[in-house]
């Protein structure tokens, strides 16, 4: 889930990932800051990881062995995955746990919001998974500068959480295949549209980027923050309309799904 408005961006400093280090801070109080809010700064200090669990005491031991380390790893790593002219990624990054909130989480600029619930029943399944999904639209960003543009082109949904579902289940955890649409075939209602949104759109442009364009996530990104998104950008990439490819995509899956899961293994 995520809040969004389109402005431009500049490129991206690429960051180096550096060893991150665990350090004591303080509130504006001045007063030592309660255990249950961890953070983490990364050695040149470009950027820190902040991660509240104050209305869940419970997910605070999780969260600091599984969730802080994949996020010291890979919020540098996205950074460099979706550069963009002049773009400057957030400095503070913040991860919380509600009580409250229902379904799994939302992003808003730099503050990731989790819900408890959903949480605690899924620790050992897709909790991680679920918050580097998060992280990839912090580093999207798109609508955060305070320069939109009146032309600039809205993203359409469907793109832009399908390409945090594909960096997800084809960067992250590639072991897990989560977005294998082949192993999927059992779901009802699975829809074969390439605009159909996170897993199923991941699967997309998972397939195109390995057909026509390894760099496609990126000069995706690069075109959506500059706010000149459109036909034009699949056609520069790969010669063919996101329409087009769509199609064939559809056309290769449907082959791949007549095929017997033990066959196709």
């Amino acid at each position: 889930m995520h809040t969004f408005r389109l402005t431009a961006f500049g490129t991206a400093a690429l960051l180096v990932p550096a060893l991150l280090s665990l350090a004591e801070d303080k509130s504006e109080s001045g007063l030592p800051r309660p255990a249950c809010e961890e953070r983490a700064h990364s050695e040149s200090g470009a950027y820190e990881l902040v991660l509240n669990t104050c209305e869940t005491p419970d997910l605070t031991d999780w969260a600091h062995q599984q969730l802080l380390p994949m996020a010291r790893e890979w919020y540098p790593k996205l950074i460099q995955l979706l550069p963009s002219a002049g773009f400057e990624p957030p400095n503070t990054v913040t991860i919380s746990f509600s009580k409250d909130m229902r379904g799994v989480a939302g992003t808003s600029g730099a503050n990731i919001r989790c819900g408890a619930a959903w949480f605690r029943e899924n620790l050992k399944g897709e909790a991680v998974g679920a918050v580097f999904h998060e992280l990839v639209h912090v580093v999207q960003h798109y609508g955060h500068s305070g320069h939109e543009r009146p032309d600039a082109v809205r993203p359409p949904g469907w793109l832009v959480e399908g390409m945090a579902d594909y960096l997800r289940w084809f960067k992250f955890e590639p072991e897990s295949h989560g977005a294998d649409l082949i192993w999927m075939r059992a779901r009802r209602n699975l829809s074969l549209r390439y605009d159909a949104s996170y897993r199923i759109s991941a699967n997309f442009l998972n397939w195109v980027s390995e057909k026509y364009d390894p760099q496609l996530a990126t000069h995706l990104n690069a075109a959506i923050r500059e706010g000149k998104y459109g036909d034009n950008t699949w056609k520069t990439s790969t010669g063919h309309t996101a329409q087009e490819l769509g199609e064939e995509w559809k056309k290769n899956l449907e082959g791949m799904l007549a095929i017997p899961p033990e066959a196709a293994h």
